[in-house]
């Protein structure tokens, strides 16, 4: 009983993600595997080009951006999330329209970089994808700011940020149907 109420939960969770992003067009996608680890830093999801999954769609779950396609085959495809190391994302603060890049670490905590001096940033801004990434679309939640302070340089801000997305926890996914370079 008690698994049930949490398949529906998150189904619920997806449904409204789906109604938040209503703009574009979504295939919803199960994880059916991934890397070693806790984190879902790269896994499989069980829709691929038979589903019209491209490589740089944009993967969303829990909230917001989980990351892009990176490799299709017929039936899978592999997904690099935002907390991975060889990610970066094009970011920019909601309140502000001030950019910066977001990028993984290997301690699987997600850093801010590049924000400009003179940007009002402060703790529990929102996070979106930012609308000159080339990768992302436009807009997507990514998270809230955590910290931010002054880069040793004195020229730019660094911060961490708190992701919506729980990257230990993820099993269903949407992948928006629709590349960055289509818009």
């Amino acid at each position: 009983m008690a698994q049930n109420k949490y398949k529906l939960d998150r189904l619920e969770e997806l449904y409204n993600l789906d109604n938040e992003y209503s703009k574009y067009k979504k295939v919803a996608a199960s994880v059916i595997g991934k890397d070693t680890g806790n984190y879902f830093n790269i896994f499989t999801i069980d829709k691929g080009s038979s589903d019209g999954i491209q490589e740089g769609m944009n993967v969303i779950s829990g909230g917001g951006l989980v990351g892009i396609v990176s490799d299709v085959g017929r039936n899978y495809a592999k997904v690099r999330a935002i907390i991975d190391d060889e990610s970066g994302v094009s970011a920019s603060f909601a309140n502000t329209s001030d950019s910066a890049i977001v990028s993984g670490d290997l301690k699987k905590i997600i850093n801010i970089t590049g924000i400009d001096i003179n940007a009002e940033v402060s703790a529990g801004d929102m996070v979106v994808t930012s609308q000159i990434s080339d990768k992302f679309l436009p807009g997507i939640l990514i998270g809230y700011v955590k910290s931010v302070s002054k880069d040793s340089t004195g020229l730019t801000k660094s911060g961490t940020l708190i992701p919506v997305v729980d990257f230990k926890h993820i099993n269903e996914v949407l992948v928006i149907k629709q590349l960055k370079e289509s818009l």
